[in-house]
């Protein structure tokens, strides 16, 4: 796996990627757009060696500019526990961290990312059980350059 930034012709696989992840909780494929847009330099790919998308990270600036976004973390399941999600993330970081005082994230607390999370230096910072609805429990952990 290698990373870049995403372009216009990756859309349709990363709307693809998103499905495939996540189920019912999916950003519309237009949000993918207007994100890449917004903040190019902040949406990551992770591409297998015929340069298709095979996971993605996008981050995006808050309404207090000191806290910045992971809004989305996937990986197609096929190249889950290579190293990508891990990589994905430390760019993600790095392109970030000029800006941050912290990147935030939600995530489940039964995905096991929650680790790699944690490795890398996130911490649980709340918790909301019903955060998509009931039984939708989501974390906020929060990473501070140090």
């Amino acid at each position: 796996m290698k990373l870049r930034q995403a372009t216009h012709a990756d859309l349709a696989a990363v709307f693809a990627i998103e499905q495939a992840v996540f189920g019912e909780h999916v950003y519309p494929d237009f949000f993918f757009r207007q994100a890449l847009d917004l903040w190019p330099s902040w949406f990551w790919l992770a591409v297998d060696q015929a340069d298709q998308p095979a996971g993605y990270l996008l981050g995006a600036p808050s309404q207090d500019p000191a806290h910045l976004w992971v809004l989305s973390l996937a990986l197609l399941p096929a190249c889950r526990g290579q190293g990508a999600g891990k990589a994905l993330l430390q760019a993600a970081m790095q392109a970030m961290q000029p800006r941050a005082a912290s990147i935030r994230l939600t995530v489940d607390p039964a995905n096991p990312a929650v680790g790699l999370y944690r490795r890398l230096g996130f911490a649980e910072i709340g918790r909301e059980p019903h955060y998509f609805g009931p039984g939708e429990a989501r974390l906020l952990m929060e990473w501070q350059p140090r």
